[in-house]
């Protein structure tokens, strides 16, 4: 998790660039936006995984002013910037922390939403735990966020190429950096504390299209594989892994389906 975390710290830039926004990652957060209720009668809201804090912002200025905000964020570049675009506010602040260590006191918060950031726990037993703590009993809560399936073309196409240049164990903690849950799992890991509550799990599935580059500017820098392929193999590895990308295209573009997971909580 620690080199997750880095490394979205040192994309902090791009997360505002238009190139972001208008990635399949950036539609998919747009989708589950529409998805998140905004209630009369909340007094605090949090967003965990709050990155730069723009839908944070957004949350802020369309709510009521007596309404207390916090955005959590472990990445420190993200945070920072989150920090500074909510400075404004007065009810708004961004802390430090991560969904297995909540900096928040138990049953504190009315509504919790995330988006599209759940799929990076280390430990979804513990994350869930913390959830149920800091939420309210009547709490509601919004958590989208990446399943199993998704990437499912890619990762046909280019798991060949990744075996004649990763030994098994490099595969494996690749493959180990981001939970990869199936609604099954999802349903199993949430139900034993949130059974009792008006608990429903969904997913849905959103194919997006690009060109070769476009896929690539974003892909490149959230697959753990592309940080563990040696040195000396790196560029022939790209190339190969381009090649078989590329081998996807189709009228409308090479596509990327993204598999969304999404716990919802109501009173």
């Amino acid at each position: 998790m620690a080199n997750i975390i880095e490394t979205y710290s040192k994309l902090a830039s791009d997360y505002e660039s238009q190139n972001n926004l208008e990635s399949c990652w950036g539609k998919a957060t747009k989708y589950a936006v529409s998805l998140l209720p905004f209630r009369e009668g909340n007094e605090v809201v949090v967003e965990v995984g709050c990155g730069p804090g723009i839908q944070l912002a957004s949350m802020v200025q369309a709510g009521d002013k007596n309404l207390q905000f916090i955005g959590v964020e472990p990445a420190d570049n993200l945070r920072n910037n989150a920090s500074e675009r909510v400075k404004q506010f007065s009810n708004a602040k961004v802390l430090n922390g991560k969904f297995e260590e909540l900096p928040l006191e138990s049953h504190s918060v009315d509504y919790l939403y995330s988006l599209i950031a759940f799929h990076w726990v280390t430990d979804v037993e513990k994350a869930v735990a913390e959830l149920d703590r800091v939420l309210k009993k009547d709490g509601e809560m919004d958590i989208i966020f990446s399943g199993r399936h998704t990437g499912k073309e890619f990762i046909g196409k280019t798991t060949p190429i990744y075996f004649k240049h990763l030994s098994p164990r490099q595969i494996m903690d690749a493959a180990l950096s981001r939970q990869r849950l199936t609604i099954e799992n999802c349903e199993d890991a949430f139900t034993p504390l949130f059974g009792s509550r008006n608990l429903t799990v969904s997913e849905s599935y959103h194919t997006f299209y690009d060109t070769l580059e476009g896929h690539w500017s974003w892909w490149c820098r959230i697959e753990g594989q592309f940080s563990s392929v040696p040195k000396e193999t790196k560029a022939e590895c790209d190339r190969a892994i381009k090649e078989a990308i590329a081998t996807l295209e189709t009228e409308n573009g090479i596509p990327y389906t993204i598999h969304l997971l999404h716990v919802k909580v109501r009173r």
